[in-house]
């Protein structure tokens, strides 16, 4: 069988798209990170929904008018500029600190000045603001949550003490986790280390889950190296990070921390973005500038909702990295997919695939072929047959070519096996490479072309196994029209003849191509033994054997296939009644072994830092394994209970 030159269009049309993917991976791996927002100034939300848009804002001076503020979207300046504050709306405020008690910096003086420096702005804050204490030290305690009861808290600050090891992670989830929330308030958790975290048990993740799902904001104040990864918390959950140069600005800062979290700044202005569209803000304050957007009509709380539209730091990356090469790379990946998939269709779907058609060639004179098909024969040899060759060797290497070959034949699919892993192996790449450019995940480009390469084999399978049991089906109809035919007079070659002419695929084809190979000079009993191993049908090489038994010992062959029709008939018939009583078994077995997965899915959609906890904790990912073990054995001794063998 010969590759069309669209193949070779197809594979060229790959490899340069994989050569753009890895142009384009190269030049994002070169390109900057984008620098954190402005200490003490970061918008938290934006509530675009109604006639005016809302941004709240985090900053350490909230003595602000509307003259101190301009706001520009989309290169114009808007109109409808107010100022207002959270707590002038009668919003609560609650505030968290996290300490980190670590002995290792957090200890005698230093840690007395973190106290005593929380303790005098804790006194010195209105009556109405609620503050919660959490340690982070080998495990992270709640000391007391948010609450208004002064006397309370301090009792509890006075007997923070300094021990070994830090959980600070844990510490912020734990924060997030006591905030109240029945009701919209200001949320801030105020962190103080003086190092990186050692001994939590909970990820990074987790803790920026349980603080976007609280709806709070976390201020970081550190001096020293940072292992933790707060930073990130902190840009995130549109917070702020307070570094000090070393302990003796823990006092000053953390006053500055506690005014940052005892209000919000209140923007509103006439937003000029559409329903549907995102709009462009640059919001200056007191001649400080903070850069995001906003989707028009909807109400964002996570700051990575509203990235800028444009970044302002860019890097010269060479022509790998400029933007014509992306869009040609994205069209070469399309392109190549599309001639694939056209390639495919042409060798699956037309004509030249039946049988006559394939062995018309043999019963032609030699000049058959013209100039064109000799040319195409030539250009398959020189571009395509190596790579085809590479991938066959390696398959026999591996021992899985005859596999292959086998799961072909049974499919019907009219492609050698070494093309066909090559073909899907180009598909895979040319996949990946595509979602690697479109999700910019190497994760996620991983998944898409393993489900690819799982998708392409389980389709042959699936092809494999729907005409196995078409075959299966047509056998006992099969056997009956032969033994009418042998009534009627025919030899058994003639009638098998008449039966691939009556008879639908894939039964008549089959046969066709036994009665064909017959006339090839092989002998009629392994022509139709070729058929049973093909299709690896039982009832078929039984039948092949009373026919066998029959040519040797003579008796009447006609009774003997109608005998074997009639067992398979009342066999399928049992077979059925067996399905019909345990189909109940079945849909049970169905429906319990996809409902705690599924139930798990609806869980973290609704409530992610709820369920996170399990993936994030050595317990929870003990218990999942002991579940998922739990559920194996379920299934399988389900299966037993309800598989009968007829």
């Amino acid at each position: 069988m010969s590759i069309r030159p669209r193949a070779v269009l197809a594979l060229a049309a790959a490899v340069l798209a994989v050569i753009g993917f890895g142009a384009i991976a190269a030049g994002a791996q070169e390109s900057p990170e984008e620098p954190l927002a402005p200490a003490f100034a970061a918008v938290t939300g934006v509530d675009a929904r109604g006639e005016q848009v809302e941004v709240a804002v985090v900053r350490e001076d909230y003595d602000v008018s509307a003259s101190d503020v301009s706001v520009v979207e989309n290169g114009a300046a808007v109109d409808g500029v107010s100022v207002t504050s959270a707590v002038e709306a009668g919003t609560p405020v609650e505030i968290v600190y996290v300490i980190d008690t670590d002995n290792r910096g957090m200890v005698g003086a230093t840690l007395s000045s973190v106290t005593n420096g929380i303790r005098t702005v804790v006194e010195d804050l209105a009556p109405e603001i609620e503050v919660g204490l959490v340690t982070a030290g080998v495990n992270a305690e709640i000391a007391t949550r948010p609450t208004a009861n002064r006397d309370r808290y301090i009792e509890e600050l006075q007997a923070v003490a300094a021990e070994e090891g830090s959980a600070v992670l844990d510490g912020v989830a734990y924060a997030a986790e006591t905030f109240d929330q029945s009701a919209n308030a200001v949320r801030t958790v105020i962190v103080i280390t003086t190092g990186g975290d050692t001994t939590s048990e909970g990820s990074l993740l987790a803790a920026e889950s349980a603080m976007i799902q609280a709806g709070a904001q976390l201020v970081w104040i550190s001096v020293g190296s940072n292992a933790a990864g707060l930073d990130r918390i902190a840009e995130r959950t549109g917070g702020l990070t307070a570094p000090v140069a070393d302990v003796a600005g823990f006092d000053d800062m953390i006053g500055r921390a506690t005014a940052v979290a005892t209000d919000r700044l209140v923007v509103s202005f006439d937003g000029a973005a559409e329903t549907g569209e995102r709009g462009g803000v640059a919001l200056t304050i007191a001649e400080s500038t903070i850069e995001f957007s906003y989707p028009a009509g909807l109400n964002s709380t996570n700051p990575l909702q509203l990235v800028p539209l444009e970044m302002e730091v860019q890097q010269e990356t060479g022509i790998l990295g400029h933007p014509a090469v992306l869009y040609l790379s994205v069209g070469l990946a399309f392109l190549a997919v599309a001639l694939a998939v056209w390639t495919l269709g042409t060798i699956f779907l037309s004509g030249e695939t039946s049988l006559d058609n394939m062995l018309a060639r043999y019963s032609e004179k030699d000049d058959s072929l013209d100039e064109d098909e000799i040319q195409e024969m030539l250009v398959q040899t020189a571009l395509v047959r190596r790579a085809v060759d590479m991938t066959e060797t390696f398959a026999e290497r591996r021992g899985f070519l005859v596999r292959i070959e086998e799961l072909l034949e049974r499919a019907n699919l009219p492609i050698a096996a070494g093309e066909a892993m090559f073909f899907l192996s180009a598909l895979v790449v040319v996949l990946t490479g595509v979602s690697l450019v479109v999700t910019g995940s190497v994760i996620a480009a991983l998944i898409v072309g393993m489900l690819a390469g799982v998708g392409g084999y389980l389709a042959v399978v699936m092809m494999a196994r729907r005409r196995m049991s078409q075959f299966s089906a047509q056998l006992p109809d099969a056997l009956q029209l032969l033994a009418g035919t042998l009534r009627a007079g025919y030899s058994l070659p003639q009638g098998l003849d008449a039966v691939s002419i009556e008879i639908a695929d894939p039964m008549g084809q089959e046969l066709r191509r036994a009665i064909t190979e017959v006339q090839l000079g092989r002998e009629l009993e392994e022509a139709l033994t070729g058929i049973a191993e093909r299709l690896d049908s039982p009832d078929f090489a039984w039948a092949v054997m009373a026919i066998g038994i029959q040519r040797e010992v003579g008796g009447n062959l006609a009774e003997v296939l109608l005998t074997v029709a009639e067992t398979m008939i009342q066999r399928e018939r049992l077979s059925r009644e067996v399905s019909a009583l345990t189909a109940e078994g079945r849909v049970s077995a169905g429906i319990l072994s996809m409902l705690p997965p599924g139930l798990g899915l609806v869980m973290w959609v609704m409530n992610p830092g709820y369920i996170g906890i399990l993936f994030s904790r050595t317990l929870g990912l003990v218990l999942i394994g002991l579940a998922v073990a739990s559920g194996l054995t379920g299934l399988i001794w389900m299966k037993k209970v309800i598989t009968i063998d007829v």
